[in-house]
């Protein structure tokens, strides 16, 4: 017996030893890389030719940690850095109205946002950024292209884009605005077809902004609904939820799986959203990203909707952000998001389950837009017929081409005349996308009225 026990505290003893000893081990190596950043450190200090301050010093040591990383979403935040980000939160800020990131080792416009700089200059979802007033952003951070981005309202930045299917790079120059992003935008098609635009998801009051919508629109009676996601680029997690929870009553929204099995979560759908049941049709693209991608991801896994477009981004991964003593934070990728049939579309995207692509014109007919944005008989034509829709338009194509040599078809034309004219309504018509949602919806309301007809 006395045996077994003496047996029994050597194995203890042991096991303590060792752990101990490893304990001190890690610490060791712990201390002798640390020992050596102080080194480098100290070096620097005494030896660089300039004085260097050593705020400078330590904040570039954690970017170059956070770098090593090689992760596009995981990034350090100086304390003004995280004043600016938490200025973009509030929906009020100076720049030009893209969101970034990195796609193929290169700086990315993942979405333009609406009615902004960006936007009206012809920047799209997918063009690279190669250079910023001259120089190549080849090797930056995000932060530091955002950085130089960003500047007082009412300055320039040139911007030089390569674009997929465009030989050579392209060249802009934009002037910076204060930008104001709304949550939500909402109005009414075809008499009974409601359409909700979600600008983005950084506002905590996004949610709150979607019931208002919802409840205003089926007051005026809607009997079907587009959701449009197209270059919403994401933001809060929890504003994704509460949004696909609207359209959903049961069911996994999205699970968030990371290294640390205790702190993965599955989130839900509940009762009691107000757009359960309404006809559905839900639009996305290539700058549908993050948490947009969250809500059709949701929709599409619970055949809840019809998703019509192209690719969206395909960012699947979650960030935590870690306020630090010195103002500053740590923004680092701490799991991914699977859609409710188990994947993660981080680098794939949600593939659409219509697809259609915007409209895109060629050399010719670009040449032909532009001169026709510039045509004295256009104008006059517009000012003579300000409800030009039911005219007759082959005199106007004639007079265009024996006075101004601008040869044009009629489709072209009319995209021109939407766009110029004072109408705003008639703009959708040009919105390839759009349109054939609205298609889609009147297919779906024939098909539910015979359904019901039958029925009976």
């Amino acid at each position: 017996m006395k045996n077994k026990i003496s047996a029994f505290v050597i194995i203890v003893s042991l096991l303590i030893t060792g752990i101990f000893l490893t304990q001190v081990q890690a610490a060791n190596n712990f201390f002798s890389e640390i020992k050596l950043i102080i080194q480098v450190y100290q070096i620097i200090r005494n030896e660089y030719i300039e004085e260097v301050q050593p705020s400078r010093l330590i904040e570039g040591a954690i970017r170059g940690m956070v770098q090593s990383l090689k992760d596009p979403h995981s990034t350090w935040l100086n304390a003004e850095e995280w004043k600016e980000w938490n200025v973009e939160k509030e929906g009020e800020f100076g720049g030009l109205g893209i969101t970034i990131g990195i796609r193929n080792h290169s700086i990315t416009i993942i979405s333009p946002f609406e009615d902004t700089p960006a936007s009206r200059a012809g920047l799209k979802a997918g063009d690279k950024i190669i250079k910023i007033n001259g120089e190549s952003t080849e090797g930056m951070s995000l932060d530091e292209v955002a950085s130089k981005l960003r500047g007082k309202v009412g300055t320039q930045v040139n911007i030089t884009i390569k674009r997929e299917g465009v030989e050579k790079p392209l060249e802009y120059t934009i002037t910076r605005a204060l930008i104001k992003l709304p949550n939500i935008k909402k109005r009414i098609l075809n008499k009974n077809i409601g359409y909700i635009k979600i600008i983005g998801f950084t506002n905590e009051n996004t949610s709150r902004d979607l019931e208002d919508a919802l409840t205003f629109l089926k007051k005026q009676g809607i009997k079907s609904l587009i959701l449009d996601l197209r270059n919403n680029p994401g933001g809060l997690l929890s504003q994704a939820v509460s949004v696909a929870d609207e359209f959903l009553s049961s069911g996994i929204i999205v699970s968030i799986k990371g290294r640390d099995v205790s702190k993965n979560q599955v989130y839900s759908a509940h009762p009691g959203g107000k757009a359960t049941k309404i006809p559905l049709v839900v639009l996305i693209n290539r700058g549908s990203a993050s948490a947009s991608e969250i809500v059709a991801g949701a929709i599409k896994d619970h055949k809840r909707g019809v998703l019509v477009g192209t690719r969206t981004f395909g960012k699947g991964t979650v960030q935590n952000v870690t306020p630090l003593e010195n103002g500053g934070a740590l923004w680092l990728t701490t799991a991914r998001y699977y859609t409710p049939s188990g994947i993660c579309i981080d680098g794939r995207g949600i593939e659409p389950d219509l697809i259609i692509k915007p409209f895109t014109p060629t050399t010719e007919e670009k040449k032909a837009i532009d001169k026709l944005k510039s045509s004295s008989v256009l104008r006059e034509f517009l000012l003579n017929n300000p409800q030009w829709e039911n005219k007759d338009l082959t005199p106007l194509i004639k007079r265009l081409n024996e006075e101004e040599n601008i040869k044009v078809d009629e489709e072209i034309l009319k995209r021109v005349l939407r766009e110029e004219d004072n109408n705003k309504e008639n703009d959708i018509f040009n919105d390839n996308q759009l349109v054939h949602a609205i298609q889609l919806i009147n297919s779906l309301q024939i098909l539910q009225g015979k359904s019901q007809v039958n029925n009976d």
